[in-house]
């Protein structure tokens, strides 16, 4: 056996049973690392959830990428464009894109008695992903779509059930200002609610048929197509190369565009992540730091002894080098099971609640990337070892003499 790793784990072993002070600085290294990777995991966990929970929010009402006309107009009724493209004739072509859907958009007034709201229905069809609608939905069902004909059924938010006091079961008229004005009459099946106000204060889904017949349109023209990419963090490269395939007379409306300031904030969580690890890091290191220095003026005797006997600086810090070692080990286990055990609690039971209103979401999502865990452990691991050296270096310079004479 290496007898530098042997007197290391005779020390640890000291170290572990209740001995008073050495004890207690044993128990506050394991802690300290256990604390610095907890939170490291953590805040990776809640910043990647948050932000997947939301863009996965805002993705569900609007794609990727729309293809619409192009045009000056600035409502939400947009002009018409046909089913048939030259994009949708190379949409087998396309590597990127995972799923491409068309949708109607038209805005409306509903009145129940004496309240009046405006809304902006959004008219779907059986190829709409509702995967990603789904977590939304808080009560009733999802539209069914009949082969024969249109579906007169609504999904509302939660925020215009409210308002108007409707719910599952309840009809509508719907009020379309146009010449000549139009009217539609239709039952609401399903109510959710995204936490995100732009959407919920406004937007209610219904059949793409319905409103197809509203604007006389039949079943070629729809208000524009909405892009789900593989990648959306390559959504500036697809956006690109999607020009190549899209004719004079239509755009592309990118998600991160349409809603900037959503997507901005998102950024600006990076920073916040980025400072809290710096400060628990750097925290961490100086209890690192001062606990190796601790141990190693405890063990100032033993160091002279062994100097005597001829071992050099660099074999003895090997001694401190494997105590340490082991205490990052069991720091690093200590902190990585707790971290688990917290996600995996929140993931499935999300026991600790958020304001909706203030945060879109209604409580801490929380996600697990194994690759991010993994260089996460190994940089904080890296930083750490290299933290260790340093108390060593300037420690390990005493004299044999004066550190057999040190009390």
């Amino acid at each position: 056996m290496n007898v530098y790793r042997f007197i290391a784990q005779k020390i640890s072993r000291k170290s572990t049973k209740k001995a008073g002070f050495t004890h207690i600085l044993y128990l506050i290294a394991i802690t300290s690392i256990a604390v610095a990777i907890s939170v490291v995991l953590l805040s990776f966990s809640v910043l990647l959830g948050f932000k997947e929970a939301i863009k996965s929010k805002v993705f569900s009402f609007s794609g990727h990428i729309r293809i619409v006309k192009t045009s000056n107009n600035q409502s939400f009724e947009e002009p018409p464009v046909p089913t048939r493209s030259q994009i949708i004739a190379q949409r087998s072509n396309i590597s990127y894109i995972e799923h491409l859907q068309y949708y109607v958009q038209k805005p409306s007034v509903v009145k129940v008695k004496d309240n009046v709201q405006g809304v902006l229905l959004k008219g779907v069809d059986k190829n709409f992903r509702f995967s990603d609608f789904a977590a939304n939905m808080k009560a009733g069902r999802w539209l069914k779509f009949s082969d024969k004909e249109e579906s007169k059924e609504l999904v509302i938010s939660e925020l215009i059930s409210k308002k108007l006091n409707i719910s599952v079961g309840d009809s509508l008229i719907l009020i379309f200002v146009q010449k000549p004005p139009r009217f539609r009459k239709l039952s609401v099946v399903g109510i959710y609610n995204s936490g995100v106000a732009m959407f919920d204060e406004k937007v209610m889904l219904t059949d793409l048929r319905v409103l197809q017949k509203v604007n006389n349109w039949g079943d070629s023209l729809v208000s524009g197509y909405e892009i789900f990419l593989k990648n959306f963090d390559e959504i500036a490269e697809n956006s690109k190369d999607l020009e190549q395939y899209i004719p004079f007379d239509l755009q592309q409306q990118l998600i991160t565009v349409k809603h900037f300031d959503t997507f901005e904030w998102l950024s600006l969580l990076d920073n916040n992540v980025v400072i809290i690890l710096i400060v628990i890091l750097l925290v961490a290191s100086f209890n690192i730091i001062s606990i190796v220095l601790i141990t190693i003026m405890e063990r100032t005797q033993m160091i002279g002894i062994l100097k005597a006997l001829g071992a050099k600086n660099g074999q003895i810090s090997r001694i401190f080098l494997w105590q340490g070692m082991q205490m990052l080990f069991w720091g690093l286990f200590w902190g990585n099971l707790f971290t688990i055990c917290l996600v995996l609690s929140q993931y499935y039971g999300r026991w600790i609640p958020l304001d909706a209103q203030s945060y879109f979401v209604s409580y801490v999502p929380m996600t697990w990337d194994f690759s991010v865990w993994i260089v996460a452990n190994l940089g904080v691991a890296s930083l750490l070892v290299l933290v260790m050296t340093i108390p060593m270096y300037f420690s390990l310079r005493i004299s044999p003499v004066k550190a057999i004479r040190f009390v």
